[in-house]
């Protein structure tokens, strides 16, 4: 990990997060004398049909509610503003600290996480054990589509579970003209990407003469598992953020600039 001191030299990144939620990323990479440049490479639309009194049912009995992201808190609070009341006195669980954070800060009460390691982490929290969860109503929130692994697991042990989607995934409307305007003027040094969609609409939105210059360029990402999924896309140097957080993604991020140069 580097340390508290080290910098990032002036190379240029990009931040392919959705605009709403790149800032503060930004202003740590400019902290550390790097310079971002945000590219979204992911727009996240609210899936305002969820908003149905049968969805507000399915809340009201649920057991416990998890909350697959920051977006899931954010666009279930729009469509349900008093969310937060309709589960007080129930199981709050959240993937990651972020998540967890974002829920405290928007009133929920007693919220669990299980800190890095995502979903796997999650499964093996108190809340979820095997022996209690039993016959218990879950409801899931999160983006349409997505890993299956946690409703596979709630299942398995006995757990009735249902999907709240509340928000989509989409590739913003970017030209190939645009993009090759970015690789010729603003080229980055390293890439950070913090989604599986956010990875494969990067690669869609290259245009082919500079693909191999993208897979070239160092890349950080959130987790390892999006990790693996770039190795096996045929990008060369990739490094996994050691926590689900903007802190360690520039960690990741200094520790691949220094290596950049050696």
């Amino acid at each position: 990990m580097a340390g508290s001191d080290a910098m990032l030299a002036g190379i240029t990144v990009w931040v392919t997060r959705p605009a709403h939620q790149a800032g503060d990323l930004c202003r740590m990479i400019e902290q550390r004398k790097g310079v971002p440049l945000p590219l979204p490479t992911l727009v996240i639309r609210p899936f305002t049909e969820a908003r149905t009194e049968e969805n507000r049912v399915l809340l009201a009995h649920a057991d416990i509610t998890v909350f697959i992201s920051k977006n899931a808190v954010i666009h279930a609070l729009d469509l349900f503003p008093d969310i937060a009341d309709t589960v007080r006195g129930k199981t709050v669980l959240a993937v990651g600290q972020a998540t967890a954070r974002c829920l405290t800060a928007s009133g929920f009460d007693m919220v669990g996480h299980a800190g890095a390691g995502g979903t796997e982490a999650l499964l093996r929290l108190p809340q979820l054990n095997e022996t209690s969860i039993k016959d218990k109503r879950i409801v899931i929130i999160r983006g349409q589509g997505g890993r299956e692994e946690l409703r596979d697991g709630l299942l398995a042990w006995g757990a009735v579970v249902d999907y709240l989607e509340v928000y989509q995934r989409d590739k913003p409307d970017m030209s190939e003209a645009e993009m090759t305007e970015f690789w010729q003027n603003q080229r980055p040094e390293a890439v950070i990407i913090t989604s599986l969609a956010g990875l494969d609409n990067l690669v869609e939105l290259t245009p082919a003469a500079e693909s191999d210059r993208l897979l070239g360029t160092p890349m950080v990402v959130m987790s390892e598992r999006i990790r693996q999924h770039a190795m096996e896309s045929g990008f060369l140097r990739v490094a996994a953020a050691s926590d689900n957080s903007d802190a360690g993604l520039v960690d990741a991020l200094l520790d691949i600039s220094g290596s950049m140069k050696k």
